[in-house]
C-alpha cells in the first residue's frame, strides 16, 4: 500500500473513531462526558438531562465522520466529494492545530491536563499529520475532474 492511502486511512480511522466515542456518549452518560473532559456546561447538561450535551456529541461526531469521509475520499476509496481539495487543507491544518495546542498547556497549565487530554492531542496530531501527508502527496489526484 502506498504511503499517501496508509495516511489518509490512518487519519480516517482516527477521525471515525472520534466520532463513534461522540455518539456513544449520550447512551454511557455523565461519566463518559467527564471522561472525555467535555466542558463543565456539557456535563451540566447531561446531568440534567436536556439537549445541549447529546446535540453537541451527535454534532461534534457528525463532524468528525465528515473529516473521515473526506479521507477516504482523497485516498480514492470513495467518489470525490465536493471542495475535497480545500477540505483536506482545512481539516489537516485544525488538526494540527488541535494536537500540537498541547505543548502550550503543558508549558501554561500543566497541572490541569489529564493523561486523555495529551493522549487525546497526540492522536489528532497524527491525524492532521496523515491529513497532511495524503493530501500533498496525492494534491493532482484529488484536482477538480
Amino acid at each position: 500500500m502506498k504511503i499517501d492511502k496508509l495516511c489518509f486511512l490512518i487519519a480516517a480511522g482516527i477521525s471515525f473513531f472520534g466520532a463513534l466515542i461522540h455518539w456513544i456518549a449520550p447512551m454511557i452518560g455523565v461519566d463518559w462526558y467527564k471522561f472525555l473532559t467535555s466542558p463543565q456546561w456539557v456535563v451540566a447538561s447531561a446531568k440534567a438531562q436536556t439537549w445541549p450535551a447529546p446535540v453537541g456529541a451527535a454534532v461534534v461526531g457528525g463532524l468528525m465522520f465528515l473529516c473521515g469521509a473526506y479521507a477516504c475520499s482523497g485516498a480514492g476509496l470513495v467518489q470525490r466529494i465536493p471542495f475535497l481539495r480545500s477540505a483536506l487543507c482545512t481539516i489537516s491544518t485544525i488538526c494540527i492545530v488541535r494536537g500540537a495546542l498541547i505543548f502550550l498547556f503543558m508549558i501554561k497549565i500543566p497541572e490541569r491536563l489529564t493523561a486523555f487530554d495529551i493522549t487525546a492531542s497526540f492522536v489528532w496530531l497524527i491525524a492532521g499529520i496523515c491529513f497532511l501527508t495524503g493530501t500533498v502527496m496525492r494534491w493532482k489526484a484529488i484536482s477538480q475532474k
